[in-house]
């Protein structure tokens, strides 16, 4: 088997299990990339800003904005050089086979929480062709995640990856509602995104849902 994000071999002793059911056996990371993350075993208490023991700045920036939104992000690693490095061979050079690299992170997630509705961040329709994905998409699909339409992007706009901060927090409202009132209203909701920033874009795709009176929105993303 092969390390689902370098590519190198793995050798190791099978479990039981695995020779049984080797049909997962592409979703593993090898020890020396799994290193090269950093976990998030600690931060901010609504955002998971690593380094604040108590709601941060920007969350508290974000109440004031919105205050009768409960909002509650989860996310699994810093956003630092690797991660960065992971996340532009996938979304930007491409490299569709690291859809399976946070398999289990993902997984063991779901196991722990239960929503009505998962929804991934969409992509403008002028972005999903030149990409060919959404990336958002594909790592939920490889999860064995099911995902529902719940929003569209309906202007193109630049790659917040291409924005400074106070850019990004001046975008305007991209997202409109495509589901059904019965698909929203009373529903317990998670919103995916791969990075999480400034919040900018998981606020939008919040704001636009709220309006539909969600019993609640979660929010959850790979890095902070």
């Amino acid at each position: 088997m092969r390390c689902n994000w370098c590519q190198k071999t793995i050798i190791r002793n099978l479990t039981m299990p695995e020779i049984v059911w080797p049909f997962h056996l592409d979703e593993e990371r090898c020890q020396a990339c799994s290193e090269l993350l950093t976990p998030i075993v600690a931060g901010c208490p609504t955002c998971r800003k690593a380094g604040s023991s108590i709601p941060c700045q920007d969350c508290l920036r974000w109440h004031k904005i919105y205050p009768t939104y409960n909002f509650q992000h989860e996310a699994f690693f810093q956003y630092d050089d690797a991660f960065h490095q992971w996340i532009h061979q996938y979304k930007f050079l491409g490299d569709y086979r690291l859809r399976k690299t946070f398999v289990v992170e993902l997984r063991h997630f779901f196991k722990k929480e239960k929503f009505d509705v998962i929804c991934a961040i969409p992509l403008s329709k002028e972005r999903y062709l030149k990409r060919g994905f959404n990336q958002v998409e594909g790592i939920l699909e490889a999860a064995a995640i099911k995902i529902e339409k719940l929003l569209d992007k309906k202007v193109n706009t630049v790659p917040q990856a291409e924005k400074n901060r106070s850019e990004r927090l001046i975008t305007p409202q991209p997202f409109e509602v495509v589901a059904t009132e019965q698909q929203i209203t009373g529903k317990r909701i998670l919103l995916v995104d791969d990075v999480y920033t400034t919040g900018r874009t998981l606020f939008h795709a919040a704001e636009a849902l709220n309006a539909y009176h969600p019993r609640e929105i979660r929010t959850l993303s790979l890095a902070r």
